[in-house]
């Protein structure tokens, strides 16, 4: 198991508690991305109540959602690269320090004349935490079981839900109570604790190349490879980017339901993540070992039934006039959706082996944050011409079609095929 305390004598583990107990490493690494999540959803909370606050145009709130995604696409890619190169330890304990002095950085953009900061630094600091990613991705599954894949991606999601629920909530209260200052000082803070966390782990797979690495044109080219020639990967990537294409404007019709339609104050958008992470955490923690159980057919079948789920979620949530409605139409959304990553995640891993593990699971983000980029960009210009109930309907389409199509194809083979069962 690349130095992890787990061997392949030792049983899997039957359930997240169990896992986390064994496994002090992973626990270790859990534990710091669990201390930054919360930190950066107080972060998120405070960066849309300041964009409103000195703007009060949906327009801006998207453009700053879009700028926390666009990285994902422009330097993902490369951060995959990087992981599958360099020690993937030292990139994470980096990309913290960064992270935690960017944080900081936020504060001096606390005024409409300073605001136009906020876009510059959401930009880098989401670059710097793509690449951090993706040298966690790459290192954090390896000192874990691959039967135990489908735990690992449950114990990351719902250490993000949970915190999401307190972050949220949290960081509405202390915007409320305190401004939103404070909330970018927790999360530099944040940032720090998790570098402490990670030091102190050392084992796991540190990094993919074996032997000398090739150039890193060559070692991009060699990830597109893997993702086109590989059936699962290359339908996975596709399903993902067109989910996305939804997914990024619901979030942006999320804010302005919070702070427009339902008034929930300067920190609404903290509700609607408390519900979230609330809802994700309790069906994760429920459904987790049932997915582990199931057939690697049976977990595909689940992707394309999340994303249906949370597709027809959408679609419905224009329609609530009572903020209560609207934040328990949204919890239902989240405990459609939040089967999908152990599920998918759990099939990259399979699919990808360790020295391009990096590189792939780049890709995945990649082409999620391309279509989320452009569609909360999107969303934030479409929201004042077609009105929220017509836009979250539409997006509620694009979420829904590809887990059909997904399902279709998974029934007649199509993803499943081997090369030596294809027609010549």
């Amino acid at each position: 198991m690349n130095g992890s305390p787990r061997t392949a004598t030792t049983p899997p583990a039957g359930g997240l508690v169990t896992l986390l107990a064994a496994n002090r490493d992973f626990r270790r690494l859990w534990l710091g991305n669990l201390i930054s999540v919360c930190g950066g959803w107080f972060s998120a909370v405070a960066v849309y109540a300041m964009v409103y606050g000195h703007s009060g145009e949906p327009l801006a709130a998207g453009a700053a959602l879009a700028l926390r995604y666009l990285p994902g696409l422009l330097v993902g890619p490369w951060g995959g690269v990087l992981a599958d190169r360099a020690d993937r330890r030292t990139v994470m304990l980096a990309g913290d320090g960064i992270l935690a002095v960017l944080a900081l950085a936020f504060l001096l953009a606390d005024s409409p004349g300073t605001l136009w900061l906020v876009y510059p630094l959401t930009f880098v600091s989401a670059a710097a935490g793509f690449v951090f990613q993706a040298a966690r991705s790459a290192w954090m599954p390896s000192l874990v079981r691959p039967d135990e894949y489908v735990l690992y991606s449950a114990a990351v999601q719902v250490n993000g839900l949970l915190f999401q629920a307190v972050g949220g909530l949290a960081g509405a209260a202390v915007i409320g109570l305190f401004g939103w200052r404070w909330a970018f000082v927790i999360n530099a803070l944040s940032f720090l604790a998790s570098l402490l966390l990670t030091a102190r782990v050392t084992t796991g797979s540190r990094r993919g190349a074996k032997g000398p690495a090739p150039g890193w044109t060559a070692s991009f080219r060699e990830g597109l490879r893997t993702a086109r020639r590989n059936r699962l990967i290359a339908a996975l990537l596709c399903l993902e980017a067109v989910f996305c294409l939804g997914l990024g404007g619901m979030i942006t019709a999320m804010i302005y339901l919070a702070l427009q339609v339902h008034d929930l104050g300067a920190g609404g958008t903290g509700w609607f993540y408390a519900v979230q992470g609330v809802a994700g955490a309790t069906a994760l923690l429920a459904f987790a070992p049932r997915l582990q159980r199931m057939t690697p057919k049976g977990r595909l079948s689940v992707i394309g039934l999340s994303c249906l789920g949370e597709g027809i979620c959408t679609a419905l949530l224009g329609l609530p006039t009572a903020a209560w409605a609207a934040l328990a139409l949204w919890g239902l959304a989240a405990f459609a959706d939040v089967v999908y990553g152990p599920t998918a995640i759990a099939a990259l891993l399979s699919a990808a082996g360790d020295e391009v593990r990096g590189r792939v699971m780049s890709l995945w983000s990649a082409v999620a944050t391309a279509g989320l980029t452009l569609s909360a960009f999107a969303a934030g210009a479409l929201l004042d011409v077609l009105g929220h109930r017509i836009l979250l309907v539409l997006l509620g389409l694009l979420m829904a079609a590809p887990g059909a199509a997904w399902l279709l194809a998974l029934r007649t083979g199509a993803i499943t095929r081997t090369p030596t069962q294809e027609s010549p």
